[in-house]
Parts: C-alpha cells; sequence; structure tokens
C-alpha cells in the first residue's frame, strides 16, 4: 500500500475546455442522470472528481445555467 500523499494544489482563475471520447452507453448514462437531476454534464463530472478526491472548490459544482423559469420564458 503507498503511504498518503498530501498535494498542495494552487488554485487558477477561469475555466478551460476539455473533450472527452466516451463510449456511447456512457454519455447515455450521463445524459439520463443531468435530466433526472436536472443538472449538467460538468455539475456531475466536477462531483464525481471531487468524491475521487480532487480539489474541487464546492461553489464550482453547481448548475451554471440560469434558472429553470428564465430558460422555459426564452425558448422559441
Amino acid at each position: 500500500m503507498m503511504p498518503a500523499v498530501q498535494v498542495t494544489v494552487p488554485m487558477t482563475t477561469g475555466d478551460r475546455k476539455l473533450t472527452l471520447t466516451l463510449p456511447a452507453s456512457v454519455v447515455r448514462q450521463l445524459k439520463a442522470r443531468t435530466a433526472e437531476q436536472d443538472t449538467t454534464v460538468r455539475a456531475l463530472v466536477l462531483e464525481a472528481l471531487a468524491r475521487a478526491g480532487y480539489a474541487v472548490p464546492v461553489e464550482e459544482i453547481r448548475d451554471r445555467r440560469r434558472p429553470a423559469r428564465q430558460r422555459r420564458e426564452r425558448a422559441p
């Protein structure tokens, strides 16, 4: 068993784009979960990364879309 290592990760400002190629079945599961939880893939992935031990600021694990009512009002 490897000893625990504490790593300090400097927080940077802003977001960076990451493109992934995932199995179609995983993408379907992600989309289904986002619909069930009324959230985004970004929020689900950040939550999973935080649970896996990555330093994810809790304020980043949120749905950054406009509130649902505003989205409905703006829809064509």
